[in-house]
């Protein structure tokens, strides 16, 4: 918890130095790198707030300043006519969905780019973010589906679980979900705890990951949103705490000059 206590006070610094930094008429790859960047600094704070300082509504604001910041870059891109971030970058929008605050999370969605960019994504990356995106806005089957599909149709075993759950969100199946879903957290962390091992890591963008799973607590909101939750069991790297509802209004505060 030391650690991540002084990871949040370096973090709080480089936030308001980026802040500072982003230019609006700076290039797009800037643009991109460095709200990107906020981003993870605003994640870090954030799990640094729930785990140090127990405090939830904390966690859930921070999600939502990262989320609300990619918002804005994404309207920018879209307002210079200039090419999306690959959709791979879903971290921001996990977050909202994380906090609960699902009108930001649909415009995020509604806003990321759709086509694969093979120079910035693996397949692999992009099915798994497009499948997400549909999920949390529209919604509906007829757009889910087919997203499902393609992502069970590259034959990746790690991928299993994830079309496990979303059919099960979809059908309405708390048992199936839940099965999934434990499954899913023990292959997430062995990909941890193989990620910690490496020297390679870089330690601030993976500290974050490596405490809490923010797109496990992504599904278990879309299965409260579902109503197939169940609360009766406790996840590694998705802490009961991170699953209260965000009380905390998010007033748009801590975002940069970019877009509406």
């Amino acid at each position: 918890m030391a650690k991540l206590a002084a990871l949040r006070e370096d973090s709080g610094r480089a936030i308001l130095q980026l802040m500072r930094q982003v230019d609006p008429t700076a290039s797009r790859d800037v643009l991109v790198r460095t709200v990107d960047e906020l981003c993870v600094h605003f994640h870090v704070v954030a799990v640094a707030t729930l785990l140090v300082d127990g405090n939830p509504q904390g966690f859930f604001l921070n999600l939502c300043r990262a989320a609300e910041n990619w918002r804005r870059l994404l309207t920018h891109c879209r307002l210079k006519q200039w090419a999306l971030p690959a959709s791979r970058h879903m971290d921001p929008l996990l977050g909202a969905v994380a906090a609960g605050h699902w009108n930001l999370a649909r415009q995020v969605a509604e806003l990321s780019e759709t086509r694969w960019l093979p120079d910035e994504e693996y397949r692999s990356e992009h099915a798994r973010a497009q499948l997400f995106l549909a999920l949390v806005s529209p919604g509906t089957r007829d757009v889910v589906i087919p997203r499902v599909e393609a992502l069970e149709g590259l034959g990746l075993e790690t991928e299993t679980d994830r079309v496990a759950c979303a059919r099960a969100l979809l059908d309405g199946d708390a048992d199936t979900f839940s099965e999934a879903f434990k499954h899913a957290v023990l292959v997430h962390g062995e990909d941890i705890e193989k990620r910690a091992k490496l020297f390679t890591t870089p330690v601030t963008r993976f500290a974050p990951k490596r405490a809490i799973w923010l797109e496990g607590l992504a599904w278990l909101r879309l299965s409260e949103r579902a109503d197939i939750a169940s609360f009766d069991e406790h996840f590694q790297y998705c802490p009961p705490l991170a699953r209260t509802p965000m009380t905390s209004q998010y007033a748009g505060d801590w975002v940069v000059s970019l877009g509406p």
